[in-house]
């Protein structure tokens, strides 16, 4: 088998250099045909999928995952995992470049190429929706695909792989440390042809009377309405704002940091609950009632703590009257979502504030971000089985913050990247963001050249979470960047995720893995039998010819089309 495996590998490869060839070596002697509408990203996935499937290994990896987690680092883009594993580390009191997350521990890692249909450096929704639904669209949109105007927002609209879940009778749920009604989580049941409309204070009123705002549609409209469990912030999307003297006292700016708040004078949270009638259902609002609801007897849990996003890690009240960690909501989510006699769940958590950090140049504060997110995948794992939960570990994108140096081993990673006497310099730096003015000097300059009209690095107090990290452009938030973000799976169907693939792939990995959705006609232990992938895989097909076949169709397809 490894022979023939290898023999497939080596035979594409040559083809795909004959395809150079004839083309003139040059791939910039083709234009993509792609019209990136729905059509075609479903026909790449089911490609790739068809791809990976050939090989052997995937005897192990494949299979049928009963349930379902996904866990995405909003903006944990692969500097962030390295420098927030050193952070952990020693955190703990150790030099932090051995540390391990994790996740780092999973049998199958991967890389998934982010951008937009329209933009090389991406946003969240139109990444959400490419991990969410298997098509990638637009900057900006949600749920729908890149044929999406004003005029055409409902023709254009994408299912989920919650709406996937739902068919086949899974349990569904989301957690976030962000509005529920922000970019990464409205993916999983909002169609909007803006992710800004988050309630009905931002949709224009000429466009009112024809579309939904997005925390309406997660009351009103399939898949939401049917989530199990709901848990994150935003209070002010559904007109359920907490009286002014429990607000929280800390305020930060930027653009991630406008809310949205209802005018029309419905509280949709308790319309929520209203809704759920005849069944066992809360709505909560802080830690103590999050930990004293009966999870493991309900059938749907709204949590909903603080007006907007939650707020940092870091700075969050842990009282009783406080904010839950990202790690604690995780648990209780499962515990809502798991049943002995269920079809299973499927489960989207999102460590959000990781990206909102970056934004602001807020390095100590991403860094704890993707620590605590680490604790909530941590927490997941001690939870399920493995053998029928697949898990899957990712970014929606990176950010523009860089790993440099040369530092000591065992340095303060939130410290200098050379020695102080030495004109220092921070061992993480951003290449833009609001972290650029603080630095400056505002009128003539005493320090050595060198310097210039910034401020020495080692002449800052840099000893607050709230500290902003050297950046190199002015602007009020920092951007994503643009290169691939890593992904780590476990369990069954873990083996797909493999080599760098487009993004929209990961959800055919869990359309596949969990028999629900467009890949499930793929995989034939969806139909009961032994042997999940068998036919694809290939086995009992007994010749290698068939398997050549798909390797040659995706290098032709691949080139063609450019991705």
């Amino acid at each position: 088998m490894a022979n023939k495996t290898r023999l497939r590998l080596v035979l594409s490869g040559f083809l795909y250099l004959l395809i150079c060839d004839i083309a003139g070596v040059n791939g910039a002697a083709f234009k993509s045909p792609n019209k990136d509408d729905a059509r075609f990203w479903r026909y790449q996935a089911e490609t790739y999928l068809k791809h990976v499937l050939q090989y052997a290994d995937n005897a192990k990896g494949a299979g049928v995952a009963k349930n379902i987690i996904i866990f995405v680092g909003d903006g944990m883009g692969v500097a962030s995992l390295s420098t927030g594993r050193i952070y952990k580390g020693q955190l703990a009191n150790r030099s932090g470049e051995e540390e391990m997350l994790s996740f780092d521990h999973f049998p199958y890692t991967g890389f998934s190429k982010t951008y937009n249909t329209d933009r090389q450096v991406p946003d969240s929704a139109g990444t959400a929706t490419a991990l969410f639904s298997g098509i990638k669209t637009k900057y900006g949109v949600l749920g729908v695909d890149h044929t999406v105007t004003e005029t055409t927002e409902e023709a254009a609209s994408v299912s989920s792989f919650m709406e996937w879940a739902q068919s086949v009778g899974k349990r569904t749920g989301i957690v976030t440390t962000t509005r529920v009604t922000h970019a990464t989580p409205a993916a999983t049941f909002a169609h909007s042809f803006n992710r800004n409309w988050e309630c009905d204070a931002k949709i224009p009123d000429g466009l009112k009377n024809r579309t939904k705002d997005i925390a309406l549609q997660m009351v009103e409209n399939v898949p939401g309405s049917k989530f199990n469990v709901i848990l994150g912030g935003g209070r002010a999307c559904f007109g359920a704002a907490i009286p002014e003297q429990l607000k929280s006292k800390i305020v930060f700016n930027g653009t991630m940091e406008k809310n949205c708040w209802r005018k029309d004078g419905r509280n949709v949270a308790e319309e929520w609950l209203d809704s759920k009638n005849g069944t066992s259902a809360a709505y909560v609002t802080n830690t103590a009632q999050l930990m004293n609801a009966p999870v493991d007897e309900m059938d749907h849990l709204l949590g909903l703590f603080a007006d907007t996003h939650m707020t940092y890690e870091t700075l969050r009240d842990t009282s009783n009257e406080g904010e839950p960690s990202l790690s604690d909501m995780t648990e209780r989510a499962i515990r809502v979502l798991r049943r002995k006699h269920s079809n299973g769940f499927v489960l989207m958590v999102e460590g959000g504030r990781i990206d909102h950090a970056h934004h602001q140049n807020f390095a100590h504060l991403a860094l704890a971000e993707v620590v605590e997110m680490d604790r909530a995948v941590e927490r997941a794992l001690g939870m399920v089985d493995l053998e029928d939960t697949l898990v899957i570990v990712t970014a929606d994108h990176s950010h523009a913050m860089t790993f440099n140096g040369y530092p000591d081993r065992g340095n303060d990673i939130l410290g200098f990247g050379n020695r102080p006497d030495k004109l220092p310099y921070e061992t993480i730096t951003y290449a833009n963001g609001p972290g650029f003015r603080l630095h400056r000097v505002n009128d003539s300059s005493s320090e050595p050249a060198d310097y210039a009209t910034w401020i020495p690095v080692r002449n800052m107090d840099r000893n607050e979470v709230t500290y902003r990290h050297l950046s190199a452009f002015p602007l009020e938030d920092e951007t994503h960047g643009g290169e691939d973000v890593a992904v780590f799976a476990a369990g069954p169907g873990s083996g797909l995720v493999r080599g760098t693939f487009e993004q929209n792939f990961i959800a055919y990995v869990m359309s596949y893995a969990g028999c629900m959705g467009p890949a499930r006609k793929l995989n034939e232990g969806c139909l009961g039998r032994k042997g999940a992938a068998g036919g694809a895989r290939g086995s009992s097909a007994g010749s290698i010819v068939p398997k050549l076949l798909i390797s040659i169709g995706f290098v032709v397809f691949s080139r063609v089309c450019r991705f």
